[in-house]
């Protein structure tokens, strides 16, 4: 029988992470819950790079389609975190635009045009709300022990890792790499020197003197976007209808992009059931059945709602995961506030260009810190297991494919990989798309086909 606050594992991993404030807890007085939001929303700001990677893919080139877009996705990201964390699984999750999906609808407006975009969202985002409404993916939970969903977490891990360091070094002139020195010093100042509200929101602190004062000083901050930028811009749906070079249509049905948009989904639902455990790992709280459905269908919700807007479609984010580890301020009601700051940004251009004109290198200096966080919070998960030769081999084999795999993918054979079908390419270049398949398969294949016969 179905149970939703069955757990998913039969032995819950322990967790070493503190935490100042649990999934229920409020921070008060409120301006501590917005200082708290404002954080997360300093890091959760990735859609300024989807938006420019999704045009490109698209090969779209107009001056105010990547603005346009970048507010919509704000917007939407905002509707989206609101669902997840009242309707959805009620866990601390920000949902934002996801690189996989953006790959995917990338490659089908360069060919379809952006109505078959909104198409295929639409009815991707459908199929995962059923697949979360009749509790398909839940049902897998058995092929989901502590090893596997520890070697995925471990794999977020070092995806958020890979984040933080190409931010840290995405200018490579002497004055950044000072920047982001300074940073991670003093964000390891304020987080093991003081106590309290300093030393819980030691990124948005850090963030703030280093990538706005001091950047600011040294004349590398762009104010120059934000001037430009307008005060109040409204979302509105279908917002590229007519938009020069596309189809009249405002929206358009085609098995291929259909097809072909699925592909990514398939890759966000791996990622969300891996960042799931993962946020329940950080929040020390227990991964139940309910978090995965509940999830799984707020997050197909939030996709449908997207492609009315014109935003690329959400999915959960790692970043989030590791602000929460990091800082210990697990609190729903805070993620629920920067949801609504999302929203702001999406009605308020100049505030995301704030957001955007903070140096690379000193968000990710500060994320290093992060990174590490969830990293060790999924090998507790792995170490929690039975020491197997087993377990050895499906957590060794996990990481080192879902590590190294990607990186060739992108390097030595990323000519190959590219001449792929988007699915396939996606196989061999997500990380956590490659852990959750060969760590499940690798456990029924160990754990289950080949077990010992019972004497």
């Amino acid at each position: 029988m179905y149970n939703p606050e069955q757990p998913v594992f039969e032995e819950q991993p322990e967790s070493n992470i503190e935490i100042a404030y649990g999934i229920e807890n409020v921070p008060k007085p409120w301006w501590k819950a917005v200082l708290f939001a404002l954080q997360i929303t300093l890091v959760d700001f990735t859609p300024f790079m989807w938006a420019a990677g999704f045009a490109s893919l698209a090969g779209i080139d107009q001056p105010d389609f990547v603005p346009t877009l970048l507010c919509a996705c704000f917007f939407c990201m905002g509707i989206c975190t609101f669902l997840q964390t009242t309707v959805g699984n009620r866990l601390p999750i920000v949902q934002g635009s996801s690189s996989a999906l953006m790959s995917s609808m990338g490659n089908i407006a360069a060919v379809y045009g952006l109505p078959a975009v909104w198409g295929a969202s639409l009815i991707g985002g459908l199929i995962q709300t059923i697949l979360g409404i009749t509790k398909t993916v839940s049902k897998v939970r058995a092929f989901l022990p502590p090893v596997v969903v520890g070697s995925v977490v471990t794999a977020i891990g070092f995806v958020a890792a890979r984040i933080a360091v190409q931010w840290t070094f995405s200018r490579q002139e002497p004055l950044y790499l000072v920047l982001a020195l300074i940073s991670f010093l003093l964000a390891l100042i304020l987080k093991f020197k003081t106590k309290g509200m300093v030393s819980q929101g030691f990124i948005l602190i850090t963030v703030v003197i280093v990538g706005v004062v001091v950047s600011s000083f040294l004349g590398i901050f762009d104010w120059n976007a934000v001037y430009a930028a307008p005060w109040i811009k409204i979302p509105r749906l279908f917002p590229f209808t007519g938009l020069s070079g596309q189809p009249n249509a405002v929206i358009t049905f085609t098995a291929a992009a259909i097809i072909g948009g699925f592909s990514g989904y398939m890759g966000a639902i791996f990622e969300s059931v891996g960042d799931y455990a993962a946020t329940c790992a950080a929040c020390d709280e227990i991964y139940r059945v309910k978090h995965i459905d509940k999830g799984i269908m707020a997050s197909g919700l939030g996709c449908m709602i997207t492609a009315l807007f014109g935003g690329l479609p959400c999915t959960s984010y790692t970043q989030n995961i590791g602000i929460v580890a990091a800082t210990g301020v697990a609190s729903r009601r805070v993620t629920q506030y920067a949801g609504v700051l999302f929203l702001l940004y999406g009605f308020c251009p100049k505030m995301a260009y704030i957001l955007a004109g903070i140096p690379k290198p000193v968000i990710g200096a500060v994320f290093l810190i992060s990174a590490a966080s969830i990293m060790f919070s999924g090998i507790d998960s792995i170490v929690s297991s039975p020491r197997t030769l087993r377990n050895t081999l499906v957590a060794g084999i996990t990481l080192t494919l879902a590590v190294m795999l990607p990186y060739q993918c992108t390097s030595t054979y990323k000519e190959w990989a590219d001449s792929l079908p988007p699915f396939l390419n996606m196989l061999c270049t997500s990380p956590v798309f490659i852990a959750v398949l060969c760590g499940v398969g690798l456990n029924v294949l160990l754990n289950f086909v080949l077990r010992d016969k019972e004497k």
